[in-house]
């Protein structure tokens, strides 16, 4: 009889970050195009197409991956496939041919901005499916998801941050 679950190197992961930012969504879109000004967990950079053009491709590289003992290349993909300005901002995550980080990785980033109580509400849920084991210096068994909501929770309180004190 065929097993039709996954097989147990595939992690699936959902996460939800919300965040108020006591601005006009007008504001905060603009601030948010700057990725590289508020997200400080990993480096960014444009590899293909005009910065925050639908269909421009950067190279994001995890900046604790050594640190963590995660294998090279220590960098993946982000495409961007969705843009409704001041609206929704959504991103393919993909990793390099072979694996980034001992894993192959697929995902989407879905950003949505809703104008609320004179300010923005940004709902942030990144889906990331992970297919693989790696082989850590530090005795992880998996990728870690926990560390991947703390970080995006800790990038858009940046983001918070820079456009609530301009």
């Amino acid at each position: 009889m065929r097993n039709f679950d996954e097989d147990s190197s595939v992690t699936n992961a959902l996460t939800e970050v919300v965040v108020q930012i006591d601005r006009p969504p007008e504001v905060v879109w603009r601030q948010f195009l700057d990725i590289g000004s508020w997200v400080t967990s990993h480096h960014i950079e444009e590899v293909q197409g005009a910065r925050g053009s639908l269909g421009s491709i950067t190279r994001v590289s995890y900046k604790d991956a050594v640190r963590e003992g995660y294998p090279s290349p220590h960098y993946h993909y982000c495409k961007i496939i969705e843009v409704i300005p001041q609206q929704r901002y959504v991103l393919k995550t993909y990793s390099e041919d072979g694996g980034s980080y001992g894993v192959e990785i697929t995902g989407f980033d879905d950003a949505r901005f809703i104008s609320k109580d004179g300010g923005t509400q940004i709902t942030f849920n990144f889906f990331e499916e992970f297919r693989g084991k790696p082989k850590v210096s530090n005795d992880r068994s998996s990728i870690n998801t926990d560390a991947s909501r703390d970080g995006m929770v800790k990038n858009l309180n940046n983001l918070k941050r820079i456009v609530e004190s301009s």
